[in-house]
């Protein structure tokens, strides 16, 4: 399907032949005019505190967005702002980045409406054009599809559906039942791909048995934290991914634990981060006290719900405000 035209598209982003021919009308312009370091700037709009994770990630978007595909994995705690870097990409790059939860993603064969080639469905896939960019695909929750799953019959379930993944990512043909009945066939050769996940067991088990280690008779003996180092590529086979799949992710991003202080500045900031997101998507204004903001960041690190804590019980005060007036402009929270 590919041939030829597919070989086109793979100049190096620097040569002038890469960009032409190129329809502009099928193409979001600004796309192939970004540098890596303008894609970093667009998304530290919004994500906070993870400044190395956002350069590693503006320089992999660069390189798909220019014909080089690539496999990655984003590593890090709950709360870190995993899906939320994900969820910003997806909303600078539409039609292009494709947020998928793949916790759940049961073999063919087996009962579950989600399947590995349910995850192309509503993917926008360009034929018809040289110069075109092509889907990149975040893989969310994937630990969750790693860990062990044994059947009745002592079967690794898992390891059979990431042997699906391996497949895909290595690039076929995937047949895909459109809304209309339809069979489509799109092939994931040209196609990106990153996992994200936490591997929250791991990074604590990792830490109880590098504590051991390192501290042994007659040491002054410290408990290490879970993510007191990045994950390698080790871990995340100990975790549960096949050695096969494990070959094929080319880098591990690794985000940090934020801070109680970094929390707080996220309340802080005007014009970013989860506050200016919901403000903008719900067309009001948050006036939160002093004493609110340090409540909501001692919760968000305390909890480990980081982000995501932060931004539900935003969203709790938007819906009482709504129920008590829906023409509501501002909030204020003492």
């Amino acid at each position: 399907m590919y041939g030829k035209e597919y070989e086109q598209n793979t100049f190096p982003w620097y040569a002038p032949e890469y960009r032409g021919p190129v329809n502009r009308n099928q193409l979001v312009p600004d796309y192939l005019s970004l540098t890596p370091r303008e894609i970093k700037a667009e998304l530290e709009k919004s994500v906070i505190g993870q400044e190395e994770a956002c350069r590693q990630m503006a320089i992999m978007m660069y390189q798909h967005l220019h014909g080089h595909r690539f496999v990655g994995l984003l590593a890090g705690p709950t709360g870190s702002g995993k899906s939320f870097l994900a969820e910003n990409l997806e909303k600078l790059f539409p039609d292009v980045v494709y947020l998928r939860d793949v916790s759940n993603v049961t073999n063919e064969g087996w009962s579950g409406s989600k399947k590995v080639a349910s995850l192309f469905r509503d993917v926008h896939h360009p034929y018809s054009y040289i110069g075109r960019i092509y889907p990149l695909i975040v893989l969310d929750e994937c630990d969750k599809l790693f860990a062990p799953r044994i059947n009745s019959g002592g079967e690794n379930v898992s390891e059979s559906i990431q042997s699906e993944f391996l497949s895909v990512i290595h690039g076929s043909d995937v047949e895909i039942k459109t809304e209309s009945g339809k069979i489509q066939t799109i092939n994931t050769r040209p196609m990106s791909f990153l996992f994200a996940g936490a591997f929250e067991k791991r990074a604590r088990l990792i830490a109880e048995k590098e504590s051991d280690s390192a501290f042994g008779f007659g040491a002054y003996t410290k408990n290490l934290q879970s993510y007191h180092r990045d994950l390698t590529m080790e871990d995340i086979a100990e975790a549960g991914c096949i050695t096969e799949l494990c070959g094929r992710i080319q880098k591990i991003v690794c985000l940090k634990k934020p801070e109680e202080g970094e929390f707080r500045r996220m309340l802080d900031i005007r014009g970013r981060g989860p506050v200016f997101e919901l403000e903008n998507e719900f067309n009001i204004r948050f006036e939160l006290s002093e004493d609110k903001k340090d409540e909501m960041a001692h919760e968000a690190f305390e909890s480990g719900l980081g982000i995501r804590g932060i931004k539900n019980r935003l969203r709790n005060y938007i819906d009482e405000a709504i129920w008590e007036d829906h023409t509501v402009h501002t909030i204020e929270v003492a």
